[in-house]
């Protein structure tokens, strides 16, 4: 893959994409007795690759360079800033993408709290699915050391309708357009995310080829964790380096998964999902109570008694078109309080911007330096 962006002291990646991987698209329900199972097979139907992209040429203006993907549907660039004053650590190159006349930033998390700082993409796909078009970038995650350099972070836009693109990030060991589909059958799309989780016995040293698969819908360019009454729907797996197929070993899915000894996989709700929430400490979390990295600026929305009016007052701002929305919980004012954020931010002008939005919609929020609070 022909790879056009540039680093300043960093590696640059280029890859060559000889041929695409087309996985049996067995119905997950009709799988026979001991059959391996592949992500694919895990949804009713497949998702139906449009295009795959290449970059068609590239630009400099000024300090930065352009990576330009001309045959896209909704054409897009991906930008990179040069400059002696960039360091990769301390003060990283401005990088991310324009698509339809708006700038979006790289991410690897589901949070979307902490950006990307390269920009080097290994698969650039649109895909549709249900009637809605999509455009997923695959690169390395950023903090690649060890196991790390199994995952790949994942960039998927919705852009069905150009006026309104959403997007929603996350990291998972790498399965390109097999980690999309429907899986609970509500007619929505969701994608599995594949993880490294090694069995008790494991030994240090020894390649870990078990993996749990969780699913998620893409609700709004934020995931939201699958889940039966509080427990988490997942696979417990044992396969091969990249989990493209495996053995169930332990499972809470949506239909009857069988073992390696054709038998149905024990349901057990083992790996329920956890809420983190803690009041000891001033973390904070995304409104599913995932605690993320705290940069130094924010907006505090408000202050509620209770954790279901923070959450639901999380997604109030989330309809003002700001997805990046937080909890913190504040137990020094006396009574436990639940303080909702929009934004998490290094610089102040970044928090700054978000406050225009907030008070463009009516919304008297209150502009917070996270490392003088407290």
């Amino acid at each position: 893959m022909f790879c056009c962006t540039k680093k300043i002291n960093s590696f640059f990646f280029c890859f060559a994409i000889i041929s695409s991987i087309w996985i049996d698209q067995t119905i997950a329900q009709e799988v026979t007795e001991g059959h391996s199972y592949t992500p694919a097979s895990l949804s009713q139907e497949p998702v139906q690759v449009k295009k795959e992209l290449f970059p068609t040429s590239s630009s400099e203006v000024g300090d930065t360079t352009f990576t330009i993907y001309g045959d896209a549907s909704i054409p897009f660039k991906i930008y990179f800033v040069n400059g002696p004053q960039y360091d990769n650590i301390f003060n990283p190159n401005p990088t991310g993408i324009i698509l339809g006349n708006r700038e979006f930033n790289f991410f690897c998390s589901m949070e979307k709290s902490i950006r990307q700082n390269y920009s080097n993409v290994l698969e650039a796909k649109e895909f549709e699915y249900l009637g809605r078009s999509y455009l997923m970038l695959v690169s390395f995650r950023e903090d690649c050391l060890g196991d790390n350099c199994r995952y790949r972070c994942y960039n998927v836009f919705d852009v069905t309708d150009p006026a309104q693109i959403r997007q929603t990030s996350f990291s998972s060991l790498y399965q390109g357009t097999d980690s999309f589909g429907d899986f609970n059958n509500d007619g929505k799309l969701d994608f599995l995310r594949v993880a490294p989780k090694p069995p008790k016995d494991q030994q240090p040293g020894e390649l870990v080829n078990n993996y749990l698969i969780t699913a998620y819908t893409m609700r709004r360019g934020i995931p939201k964790q699958l889940t039966d009454q509080g427990n988490s729907y997942y696979l417990y797996v044992e396969g091969d380096e990249e989990a493209r197929q495996f053995n169930v070993l332990q499972a809470y899915w949506f239909f009857n998964v069988k073992n390696k000894e054709g038998s149905d996989a024990e349901p057990t709700t083992y790996f329920a999902e956890y809420i983190s929430f803690d009041p000891m400490y001033r973390y904070l979390y995304n409104p599913n109570g995932v605690r993320i990295e705290k940069n130094r600026w924010s907006v505090l929305i408000t202050d509620v008694g209770d954790l279901e009016s923070a959450q639901e007052h999380c997604h109030i701002v989330q309809e003002y078109e700001i997805e990046d929305v937080y909890i913190m919980i504040d137990q020094y004012s006396g009574d436990i309080t639940y303080q909702v954020f929009a934004g998490n931010f290094v610089s102040k002008e970044s928090a700054e911007s978000y406050l225009k939005i907030l008070n463009s919609y009516g919304v008297d929020g209150q502009l917070t330096d996270f490392l003088k609070s407290y």
